[in-house]
């Protein structure tokens, strides 16, 4: 199971995005204009160009007062379930009754029970 995350840019950051793309419609314009009085007034790669250079700027600015009005945001991200912490093995529990049922069964020594219990109740809880 994956959750789900929206998330959009600030705000500031979306105004400053545009700002900076109303600033290159005028650049385009006043581009255009140049070319458009160099050439003649025939259309040419540079007028394709600029339409390509509208649309990609109409974009930019839909997207951003998308992101101002709007309170969900654009882009979502899917975060896959969150993995659970490595243990080094089998807990304490779980092994103290392994040991003990090893020594009812006579698989190990009184010895061999004692040093295996100590070393598992001096390792770290």
């Amino acid at each position: 199971m994956t959750n789900n995350v929206r998330v959009r840019p600030t705000r500031a950051v979306t105004i400053m995005g545009l700002i900076v793309a109303v600033a290159m419609v005028f650049f385009g314009i006043f581009f255009l204009n140049i070319v458009t009085k160099d050439s003649g007034g025939e259309s040419g790669p540079a007028t394709g160009f600029m339409i390509l250079w509208f649309l990609v700027l109409g974009v930019i600015i839909a997207y951003g007062i998308y992101n101002l009005t709007s309170r969900k945001g654009v882009v979502e991200i899917d975060i896959g379930p969150k993995t659970p912490d490595i243990k080094a093995g089998p807990d304490f529990e779980e092994k103290l009754r392994k040991l003990e049922n090893l020594k009812k069964d006579g698989l190990v020594t009184d010895e061999e029970y004692r040093v295996k219990r100590n070393e598992i109740m001096s390792e770290k809880w």
